[in-house]
């Protein structure tokens, strides 16, 4: 099993103190296509680093190898489509990380009885709230002028991105601790909003879809946004767009 080869070679690399399996394996909530994830604890992370892509190597194959950005986070995918993910810190980082959804694998030194009791239930993050509605807002201005050029690529790109801004806010009326991957974060949904972004028409380049889609959107956005954004929704943009939408399509802005 990759688990437990990953687990023999780790627990033997010089330098490591402790390997914890994490994400939807660690939770118990995995299925048949979750991927593995890894948290190592070594003394000396750039060294560790240094040496993974042979310690990898050494036990499986892979068709790819990518660190995520500069930080120590590595994706791997093996020839038959295992996937698993490595996360590398040191033993100052152990306090401040949850035990919540971390299984030992191997940890010599006792190190779990000092990660920290999991995490209260985080308040909905405003500022973020605040960022994706302004960012809707701007990108539903946009609508008269795709629909008067009549292209339907670009429309359909724009439906795509609301769209994607709308389940980016029914994301954030849900806060967790751990969100987990973007399977996880899509079951955790309110069902009303699940059953709204199922329900949204389907995205086709022509102008009935582009504009049937901008405007579902629109409507399931509003008034979530004001709820999430509270007294710091962006009230001017908003009736600025609501004017302009209801000048150029004749539509009435959504309370």
């Amino acid at each position: 099993m990759l688990t437990d080869d990953l687990t023999s070679a780790l627990s033997a690399h010089p330098g490591a103190r402790g390997l914890w399996l994490a994400g939807s394996r660690g939770r118990g909530d995995a299925d048949r296509y979750s991927d593995v994830d890894l948290w190592l604890v070594v003394d000396d992370v750039a060294g560790f680093l240094a040496d993974w892509p042979a310690v990898c190597d050494a036990v499986t194959p892979t068709v790819l190898r990518s660190q995520v950005g500069s930080a120590p986070v590595f994706t791997q995918v093996t020839p038959d489509w295992q996937r698993f993910d490595l996360s590398v810190g040191t033993v100052a980082d152990v306090p401040g990380r949850s035990r919540a959804g971390l299984v030992a694998l191997w940890d010599p030194s006792g190190l779990h009885a000092l990660l920290a009791d999991g995490p209260p239930v985080p308040a909905v993050d405003r500022d973020l709230a605040v960022a994706v509605t302004t960012e809707f807002l701007r990108v539903m201005g946009l609508l008269p002028m795709v629909a008067f050029r009549g292209d339907g690529v670009l429309g359909a790109s724009g439906a795509t991105l609301v769209r994607r801004l709308l389940l980016d806010l029914a994301h954030l009326a849900v806060p967790v601790a751990d969100p987990g991957g973007a399977s996880r974060r899509y079951a955790l949904l309110a069902p009303g909003h699940r059953a709204v972004l199922e329900g949204l028409p389907a995205i086709a380049a022509d102008r009935g879809s582009v504009l049937a889609v901008h405007r579902a959107c629109l409507e399931a956005f509003v008034p979530l946004a004001r709820e999430l954004c509270g007294d710091r929704y962006p009230a001017e943009l908003s009736e600025a767009l609501g004017a302009h939408l209801e000048r150029e399509l004749g539509w009435t802005a959504p309370a």
